[in-house]
């Protein structure tokens, strides 16, 4: 009897695992077929679709299919009104009539779905543009996508019109009605296809990484079929992101980050070196609790496995990985949660999460308040993140009279300030043409045959020169335009950069719509390094390199400044 039982169970387990199988399956079918008609199909219906919502529909009209031929019959009901010149096996559509303007996409990177103003599309020969992009290619007539059990769709990448009108006209009046709903299980699965869809076809390093797009969709789907809430589906989506190695991919929920959006009053910093933990500065009174302190376990944990914890959810270069981890992660929670720490002495000290990271953004994202500092009579620090336009206009003859200058890197210059821009429009021009991002020009799926536009930089010209030592100061947290700055100061030769090697993630960010409230990022534009070697996921290395101690830390010393003004006064 209990043979026959176990029997049945397994007979009951492998059906199960067949059934999921053959759904994600289907899924994979549905996400390519979905995203080339999205991104690359130019009907009027493709171009005026509400392709988010009808994701989430697709989703749960392909999983209410039993079988092979009901599934191809509802990718026929699915897609057709949208995409009325698709077809199904070898033949492709034949138009009939005028061929003489032919209508298809001209993408500049990922516009569909997005929140950037940079990146654009629009209809060749049919849509008002103001793009000035010269050699636009022109994509294959059809795109022949391949499926499993032998099912083909022909999908046109060139269609024509007539009277201002694509030809065969569709209809998707019954998908005009399509409305957000409340969060399930086709949600999470439609967030994933909406996202892998958009990075497939215009994540621009797919020549310099090596991307197995099949195994993160499988993983994804996968995965994202077992979402059952809104908190759940980020997650998932974050960890899918981690294959990119891209500090500019974040998965954004709100209204999670705005509850847990807590920290206790501590900052601290990772000595990759030593692989420590050490507390740099402290918010308000904590007993027992002073700058220099090493944490060695987080909640009972040990620190460098919470870190890892944490990491995996972060895209990114390893060194900018963990910088996030500890800057934006590793402590954050709840209002008023408490959580313990152990220090290296041996003490268990409990935090409370009673700092809303937000309002104390000067305290957690700042080293340090100065804008502008005589360091002595020889040596200028200027402070980027804090450095103002007003400051550098007025200062022109005092900032000129310095033979020694620092340029402190290590914050995000602060928008509304405008002083690093105005410190390399001013001082720093563009004396050996140095170039470093491209915009993509995708016109055909899959990333097959890409282009970029020519590589280019900031082309100042010649206003005031320094006739100065002047050293760059820059770590693992550079990103994005804290990196441009040294990829354009270093190719022009006018610094020496002093610290750590950077993040590795720049290019404009693009921010896309996903369902519920959630969006993606990802670098839409290719960033290299001026000598034409990959940027992406490596960052710059520094001409010296400083390495960190905790004694520094202890007595309230700046490490990396400490060492600029030893490099500047030597002779």
């Amino acid at each position: 009897m209990k043979s026959k039982i176990l029997l049945s169970f397994i007979l009951l387990s492998n059906l199960f695992f067949a059934q999921s199988k053959e759904e994600i399956e289907k899924l994979k079918d549905f996400t390519k077929i979905y995203s080339v008609i999205r991104h690359f199909h130019p009907s009027d219906e493709s171009a005026k679709m509400k392709w988010d919502l009808f994701a989430t529909y697709g989703v749960e009209e392909i999983l209410k299919t039993k079988n092979q031929k009901e599934f191809q019959k509802k990718i026929e009901e699915l897609f057709l009104p949208i995409a009325p010149s698709i077809t199904f096996g070898e033949n492709e559509y034949q138009w009939k009539g005028s061929e003489e303007k032919p209508i298809y996409w001209c993408n500049l990177g990922l516009a569909s779905g997005s929140k950037s103003e940079t990146y654009k599309r629009f209809r060749k020969n049919l849509d008002e543009s103001n793009i000035k992009i010269k050699d636009l290619p022109i994509p294959e007539k059809f795109y022949k996508l391949k499926l499993s059990n032998n099912f083909v769709v022909n999908i046109p990448l060139i269609v024509y019109e007539i009277n201002g009108k694509t030809i065969p006209e569709g209809n998707i009046e019954k998908y005009n009605e399509l409305n957000p709903s409340s969060f399930d299980k086709n949600t999470a699965i439609a967030n994933f296809i909406i996202m892998w869809s958009g990075l497939r076809h215009f994540f621009p390093y797919q020549d310099e990484m090596k991307i197995d797009w099949d195994k993160i969709l499988d993983e994804g789907l996968k995965a994202t079929f077992k979402n059952k809430s809104e908190e759940e589906n980020m997650f998932t989506l974050r960890k899918i992101s981690h294959y990119f190695n891209d500090g500019h991919m974040w998965i954004t929920y709100p209204k999670y980050s705005q509850i847990n959006s807590f920290s206790p009053g501590i900052k601290t910093k990772f000595i990759k070196n030593t692989n420590q933990l050490v507390i740099t500065n402290i918010l308000g009174d904590i007993p027992n609790l002073k700058k220099g302190n090493i944490i060695t376990k987080i909640n009972g944990q040990d620190t460098k496995t919470v870190i890892d914890s944490i990491k995996q959810y972060w895209s990114g270069s390893d060194q900018y990985n963990i910088n996030n981890t500890i800057l934006r992660e590793l402590f954050k929670g709840k209002e008023n949660t408490k959580l313990s720490i152990n220090l290296e002495d041996g003490k268990l000290i409990t935090l409370q999460r009673n700092y809303k990271i937000y309002q104390n953004i000067e305290f957690f994202n700042q080293d340090n308040s100065f804008e502008m500092k005589e360091l002595d009579k020889e040596i200028l620090y200027l402070n980027l993140q804090n450095l103002t336009t007003e400051n550098v206009e007025s200062n022109i003859d005092y900032l000129k009279s310095f033979k020694k200058i620092i340029l402190d890197l290590r914050g995000y210059p602060k928008k509304g300030k405008g002083g690093a821009n105005s410190m390399i429009r001013n001082f720093f021009w563009d004396r050996n043409n140095v170039k470093f991002m491209a915009y993509p020009k995708i016109e055909n799926p899959f990333f097959e045959n890409a282009t970029f536009t020519e590589f280019f930089g900031w082309n100042h010209k010649k206003k005031y020169e320094l006739n100065a030592k002047i050293v760059l100061l820059m770590y693992e947290g550079n990103g994005s335009y804290q990196e441009s700055i040294p990829q354009y100061l270093k190719g022009n030769n006018f610094v020496t950069t002093m610290g750590r090697r950077t993040g590795g993630v720049n290019g404009n960010i693009n921010y896309v719509n996903l369902l519920n409230g959630m969006t993606y990022s990802f670098t839409g534009m290719k960033v290299r390094n001026p000598d034409g070697s990959q940027f992406h996921s490596i960052g710059i290395d520094p001409d010296i390199i400083i390495e960190e101690n905790i004694e520094d830390i202890k007595n309230g010393k700046d490490t990396f400044i400490e060492k600029a003004i030893e490099y500047l006064n030597k002779e």
